[in-house]
């Protein structure tokens, strides 16, 4: 009998939606499936938005973009001149794992030497010209970052702004400045791995927005975003990580909080990297990538 009355009321609870009481051996209801965790987005698929680590701004309220690959042909030893494209975004050879360079235009006014540093790249920007001073490179283990500096020189010579990246990178060591861009105020910059990610413990390549007049950075994405060239499109960055063994991918960047908004696979690391509209094309050591870049905010030339 009392059986029956504790079969009632567990039948009773479960019409009203009810959990049984712990330990009173009911089965689990099996008509209705739990909820599952939602997956990771395979790779390749358009990728969830990933927060940055650090402060953010608010997120963007429109459709997020979406990288439609059009096609994908063997690159066959080709540079970027070679395949109808301007090449202005890697002067020097693609096979480099960084971006450098001194234009032939670069003004006598610009340094060629800073705070002891000698100028790596240096880039025709909006009021003047955007330099970037490295010292030594060193590559063993223990060994700290190699010094870097960036500075925007105005017309005539006069610093607008001067900024010592060694104290804005993540870690002291298994870091080195690839790449970095100046917009709309902000300065944009890698902090690649030297080699392997492992070396690190995972904690490298991250892409940095930051003011450079106040030190202040705005953001920093989660780690193996970033390594090689990047380059500022519309409102994302474009940029790509990969190394030997590790995954390699593109992936789309909210300029204003550091999400991630979009990722594709590729065969190997991305070594230049141009925009048109919303024409991508990515090379890499084999191949030569393009994607059409849709959704809201994407540049139409």
């Amino acid at each position: 009998m009392r059986r029956s009355v504790l079969a009632l009321v567990l039948l009773a609870a479960t019409a009203c939606g009810a959990p049984p009481e712990p330990g009173g051996g009911a089965a689990a209801d099996t008509s209705v499936p739990p909820v599952a965790a939602r997956p990771e987005a395979p790779a390749a698929e358009t990728a969830g938005a990933e927060r940055p680590a650090g402060p953010t701004a608010e997120a963007r309220t429109d459709t997020l973009p979406e990288l439609r690959l059009v096609s994908r042909e063997p690159l066959r030893g080709r540079i970027p001149t070679d395949l109808g494209l301007t090449g202005r975004n890697k002067l020097n050879p693609v096979e480099e794992r960084f971006r450098r360079g001194i234009p032939p235009e670069t003004p006598a006014w610009v340094p060629r030497t800073h705070g002891g540093l000698e100028l790596f790249l240096a880039d025709s920007v909006e009021g003047g010209w955007l330099a970037l001073y490295r010292g030594p490179l060193v590559i063993r283990p223990g060994a700290r970052n190699s010094p870097y500096r960036a500075a925007l020189f105005e017309p005539g010579g006069e610093a607008a702004w001067d900024v010592d990246l060694g104290a804005i990178l993540s870690r002291p060591d298994h870091l080195e400045v690839q790449d970095l861009r100046y917009a709309d105020g902000a300065l944009y910059f890698n902090e690649a791995c030297q080699s392997y990610a492992r070396e690190a413990g995972g904690n490298c390549s991250s892409l940095v927005r930051m003011d450079p007049r106040t030190g202040r950075v705005a953001w920093r994405t989660r780690p193996r975003v970033s390594n090689n060239v990047f380059i500022l499109h519309g409102p994302w960055v474009v940029a790509g990580y990969g190394f030997t063994a590790e995954p390699d991918s593109v992936f789309l960047v909210d300029r204003d909080n550091g999400r991630i908004v979009a990722r594709a696979p590729l065969d190997t690391a991305a070594s230049y990297l141009e925009a048109d509209g919303p024409r991508l094309t990515v090379l890499t050591r084999e191949s030569v990538y393009t994607y059409l870049v849709e959704g809201q905010g994407v540049p139409s030339s």
